[in-house]
C-alpha cells in the first residue's frame, strides 16, 4: 500500500492543474484567514475598551420619553451608563461578523431598550453589509467541497475513457487498492491547506483557545472525510468523467443551499417565527396605553412603595419613571419569544444538519465561537434578571429624589454559565461519514469492472 500511496503522490504532484488547485484554495483560505483572525481581535479590542460617552451612550432618550430635566434628570442619566456586553468565545476568528450583526452590548437602564428607535452606531447598508465578506467558516464550507470535486472527479472514469483502467484491472487483483490511495492523497491535500489556514485565523485572536481550535480542526478533518467519501462513490457510477463531475456538482448544491433552505422552512413549520409587524403593533398600542396611564402609575408606584416619600414636583424623568417600567414589563416577553424561536430553530437544524455538511460548518462555528441562538437567548434571560435587580436598586433612588451615593454598591452582572459542549454535529458527521466509508468498502469490489 506504501507503493501505491507514493506512486499516486508522483502522479497528484506532477499534474500541475492539482497544484494550481490547491494553491488557489489555500490562498483564498489564508485571506480570509488572516481577515477575519484581525477582525476578531479588533472586536476583543473595542470590549477592552472602556466605555466612552459617545455612540450609544449618547443616546439617552427613547422614542417614547420626553428630554430629562429638572430634579432628579441628573440621577436617572448617571445610572443609565451602565452596559452590559455578551462574552465572545475562542472561535471568534470563525464567525466574527455575525457577532457585529447581534447586537452584543445592550445597555441597562430605567426605560426599556426595545422601543429605542435610534441607531447610534456607524451608518451602513444592511443588504451590502450581508453581501460583504464571508466569515471563514463559510468559505470553509463553500470551497472545501469544490476543491474535493475539482481534485477527485472522474479519476476512475477518465482511466476507462482512454482505456487504461483495463490494464490497472488486468496488472491489480485489487483495483480499489488504487483508488484508495488516490482518494487518501487528495484528503491529505485538502486538510494541509484548511488545516493551516485555521491556525492561521485563530493565531491573531487574542481570545482564542486551544478546546476551539481542537474541536474545529476535527470537525474540518470530519467534514473534508465526507466529501472525500462522496467523491469516491461517485466513482463508481458508470458515467463519463464529465456527468461526474456534473453530479457532484449538484449534490453540493444540494447539501449546501437546498438542504439548509428545506431544514429553515421545516423548523418554521414546526414552531413558526413570530410576526414583527405584529409585535410592532402591539408595542405601540402598550406605549399608547402606558402613556395615558402615566399619571395613575406614578401615583400607585408610591403606594406600593409608603416608606418613600413623594416628589412634590417630579422632573418628567420621575413621572415617567413608573410607566416606563410597566412598559417594558410588558413589552420584554413579547421580544424574549424571537429568541425563544430562534433558540428552537437552531436546536432543530443542529439535530438535522448531518444532512447538510456545509450547515453544520456554520452551526459549529457559532457555538465555538460563542453566538449560537441558545446561548444568546440564555444572554438576554440573564440580562433581563441583571436589569430587574439594577432597577430594584437604582429605582427608589431616583424616586424619592436623593440620588446615588459614591458609597453605594450597584448589583453586577454574574458571569453566564460555562457554555456546554455540544458534540451533536461532530458526532452526526462522523456517523455519516462511517456510512460513506463502510458503502463505499462494501463496493469496492465494483472498482475492479474494466
Amino acid at each position: 500500500m506504501t507503493g501505491l500511496l507514493q506512486a499516486e503522490w508522483l502522479r497528484f504532484i506532477r499534474n500541475p492543474v492539482n497544484l494550481w488547485v490547491v494553491a488557489a484554495f489555500f490562498a483564498l483560505l489564508a485571506a480570509s484567514a488572516l481577515w477575519s483572525g484581525l477582525a476578531a481581535g479588533e472586536f476583543r479590542a473595542r470590549a477592552l475598551q472602556p466605555q466612552q460617552q459617545t455612540g450609544n451612550s449618547q443616546v439617552r432618550a427613547e422614542m417614547h420619553d420626553a428630554p430629562v430635566a429638572g430634579k432628579g434628570g441628573e440621577t436617572v442619566k448617571s445610572a443609565d451608563n451602565t452596559s452590559v456586553r455578551l462574552p465572545a468565545l475562542g472561535g471568534l476568528a470563525l464567525s466574527v461578523r455575525q457577532m457585529d450583526l447581534l447586537g452584543t452590548e445592550l445597555r441597562i437602564s430605567t426605560r426599556s431598550r426595545y422601543t429605542d428607535g435610534r441607531n447610534s452606531d456607524q451608518l451602513f447598508n444592511p443588504l451590502l453589509r450581508e453581501l460583504g465578506l464571508l466569515d471563514f467558516a463559510s468559505i470553509i464550507a463553500l470551497l472545501l467541497p469544490l476543491t474535493v470535486i475539482a481534485l477527485g472527479y472522474g479519476l476512475v472514469q477518465e482511466d476507462r475513457e482512454r482505456g487504461v483502467w483495463r490494464l490497472v484491472c488486468a496488472q491489480m487483483p485489487r483495483p480499489w487498492r488504487l483508488v484508495f490511495a488516490a482518494l487518501a492523497v487528495r484528503f491529505v491535500m485538502v486538510l494541509m491547506p484548511a488545516v493551516a489556514a485555521s491556525l492561521l485565523a485563530f493565531m491573531p485572536d487574542s481570545g482564542s483557545t486551544l478546546y476551539a481550535a481542537a474541536h474545529w480542526l476535527v470537525f474540518v478533518g470530519l467534514f473534508a472525510g465526507v466529501w472525500i467519501a462522496i467523491s469516491g462513490l461517485f466513482l463508481l457510477l458508470p458515467v463519463s468523467s464529465g456527468a461526474a463531475a456534473v453530479g457532484l456538482l449538484g449534490v453540493w448544491l444540494i447539501t449546501t443551499f437546498a438542504v439548509p433552505a428545506g431544514l429553515s422552512w421545516a423548523a418554521n413549520g414546526m414552531e413558526p417565527m413570530p410576526s414583527r409587524l405584529a409585535a410592532i403593533v402591539d408595542i405601540r398600542r402598550v406605549q399608547a396605553q402606558t402613556s395615558r396611564q402615566q399619571a395613575e402609575l406614578l401615583s400607585a408606584w408610591y403606594l406600593a412603595h409608603p416608606e418613600i416619600s413623594a416628589v412634590k414636583e417630579p422632573s418628567l424623568a420621575i413621572a415617567g419613571l413608573p410607566a416606563n417600567l410597566e412598559l417594558d414589563s410588558k413589552v420584554r416577553p413579547l421580544m424574549y419569544r424571537f429568541d425563544e424561536v430562534r433558540k428552537t430553530h437552531f436546536e432543530f437544524m443542529e439535530r438535522w444538519s448531518a444532512l447538510s455538511p456545509g450547515l453544520a460548518a456554520v452551526l459549529t462555528a457559532d457555538r465555538l465561537a460563542g453566538i449560537d441562538a441558545p446561548r444568546y437567548a440564555g444572554y438576554i434571560e440573564a440580562v433581563n434578571q441583571f436589569e430587574d435587580r439594577w432597577r430594584a436598586f437604582f429605582v427608589p433612588k431616583m424616586m424619592s429624589g436623593q440620588g446615588a451615593q459614591a458609597s453605594d454598591q450597584p448589583p453586577v452582572l454574574s458571569p453566564l454559565p460555562a457554555t456546554e459542549s455540544v458534540w451533536t454535529v461532530i458526532l452526526s458527521q462522523s456517523l455519516i461519514g462511517v456510512l460513506l466509508l463502510l458503502t463505499l468498502a462494501i463496493l469496492r469490489n465494483r472498482f475492479g469492472r474494466p
